[in-house]
């Protein structure tokens, strides 16, 4: 048995039959709305955009020591400024969230609820600090929607009263710029005070490391690298002045010897090498002294020896009882003179000095000698002390250099804390002040209204299909059409029955009773 569906026509009839089904529900659900839209309180918002400025001072003057980006900088300034003893006390100076002579309902609700204490009608410290929070709104503005070509945010309040909104918005976004200063003046004060104890920490440090390198230069004083060229100049002019006095030397034996055989034909002495043993090994020992020197070095054992020895005959012949007995052989030679002439005095004399200013040589010639050895030392340790000195330069260098890399984070550090007491650094200024909101921002009464009347036009459409479901009815032959079997003979039109029409049917009703009595 299939029934076909109805058409659009059909159901226009539908709602049309029992349009009082759908329009009270609708009439009744605007008027509902339009109830509730005049006993809900009205809510302002007030905004204040407020931009970012960059420091006014030049970057490359005074290196800013804050560098964190805006939406963290904002997300900790919201958590400080959204504290609750900061929303108590706002809420306290401007009395919000009180209870209030048309809230009754509200007020029954927030007590059962326990958000409101129902003995003194006050709303809980808990309840206020969490309805200010869900109140106040933050958002970072781009640079095209701020329009001032930089960073900026606005702050936004809603509330009941438009003017208290507006100073409840005002003093947000005061919080928001002194609470910022603050900050970023902390900040700077922390990294300055931070950095002092460093550099003290570097300068104790530098001042060890100091200690160590003076120590090791006084310690090697002579040796260090930066003195192998003064030691090599000083070693080769050591060098010229031994060879000079060589030179001398051999000049004054050399003069000695011609004295000696001058005074050997004065005095008629034989110039046999056994009278004078001395003079001739000093000779003899210089010669091989020098041919020894011309091969090895002062640290050989035949030089050490044959210096000693020449040490030893310098020393003899210095001697003054050395001379008296040359001069009591002289005077006991075979000719025996008893008083030598003036010209062998002199030539004594002349002797005598010269053997002097040899034995002073010799001994400038040992000083020279153990002054290039000294040298020589000096010469020989450079490369060892080279590289000690330079383990101990190396961490006196990373440490100098940490020590200034700190001062001038420090010095730099003080500029900024200087530039953010002044206010010459990054800082809030307020573009677009707090308004006064002179419409509400909700509810919004319209789609109040418009909510109620579609509400209550769906309840009307749903009762009206809910009766056709429940109360079904031939209207038409088609109807019939799959639920009988036999044909449509007739169909009789829906008689509506007017006032004019009952009064007939029941005067007729009347006349028809008196025929059936009389009968």
């Amino acid at each position: 048995m299939n029934n076909p569906g109805k058409n659009v026509y059909e159901y226009v009839e539908i709602f049309l039959r029992r349009k009082w089904i759908l329009v009270l529900p609708m009439v009744a659900g605007v008027v509902i709305a339009g109830a509730v839209a005049i006993n809900l309180p009205s809510y302002y918002r007030s905004t204040t955009m407020i931009l970012i400025e960059e420091q006014q001072v030049s970057e490359s003057y005074v290196e800013p020591t804050d560098r964190t980006p805006i939406g963290s900088r904002l997300n900790t300034l919201s958590q400080q400024i959204m504290s609750r003893t900061r929303l108590e006390k706002i809420a306290m100076d401007f009395n919000l969230y009180k209870s209030s002579s048309d809230q009754g309902a509200i007020d029954k609700i927030l007590s059962r609820i326990g958000l409101k204490d129902s003995s003194t009608g006050k709303i809980s410290k808990e309840a206020v600090t969490r309805n200010m929070r869900r109140d106040i709104d933050v958002n970072i503005l781009n640079k095209k929607r701020s329009g001032s070509g930089g960073e900026a945010f606005s702050i936004s309040y809603v509330g009941t009263d438009p003017s208290i909104t507006q100073q409840v918005t005002g003093t947000i976004a005061s919080l928001f710029i002194e609470e910022n200063l603050k900050v970023r003046e902390q900040y700077a004060e922390g990294t300055t005070e931070f950095l002092q104890s460093e550099l003290d920490k570097a300068k104790m440090d530098l001042e060890v490391q100091e200690g160590t390198l003076r120590r090791f230069k006084e310690k090697h004083m002579g040796s260090l690298p930066e003195q192998l060229e003064a030691n090599l100049r000083t070693l080769d002019r050591l060098q010229l002045k031994l060879q000079s006095i060589q030179e001398i030397l051999q000049s004054g034996n050399n003069q000695l010897a011609m004295y000696e055989r001058q005074l050997d034909l004065t005095t008629g002495r034989s110039s046999d090498t056994s009278s004078k043993p001395l003079e001739q090994e000093l000779s003899q020992l210089e010669s091989d002294l020098k041919s020894l020197l011309s091969i090895y070095s002062d640290n050989y054992p035949d030089v050490i020896i044959t210096k000693n020895r020449i040490k030893e005959i310098t020393s003899q012949m210095s001697d003054e009882s050395y001379y008296e007995d040359s001069i009591d052989e002289m005077g006991q030679h075979d000719v025996e003179l008893d008083i030598l002439d003036g010209r062998d005095l002199s030539v004594m004399a002349e002797l005598s000095t010269l053997k002097s200013k040899i034995a002073n040589y010799i001994q400038r010639e040992e000083e020279v000698r153990d002054e290039i050895k000294k040298y020589e030392h000096r010469v020989e340790m450079t490369p060892a002390n080279e590289q000690k000195l330079a383990d101990i330069r190396r961490d006196y260098d990373i440490s100098l250099q940490n020590y200034r890399s700190l001062l001038e984070k420090k010095l730099n550090a003080r500029l900024a804390a200087n530039l953010e007491k002044k206010q010459k650094g990054a800082r809030f200024r307020v573009i677009d002040p707090a308004n006064l909101p002179e419409m509400p921002y909700k509810p919004d009464k319209k789609k109040i209204l418009m909510v109620g009347f579609m509400a209550g036009g769906s309840v009307g459409f749903g009762l009206i299909l809910l009766l056709e479901f429940l109360n079904p009815a031939f209207r038409k032959p088609e109807d019939f059409t799959g639920v009988l079997n036999l044909p449509v003979l007739t169909t009789i039109p829906d008689f509506k029955i007017t006032a004019a029409t009952a009064q007939v049917r029941k005067l007729k009703v009347i006349k028809n009773k008196k025929k059936v009595n009389r009968e």
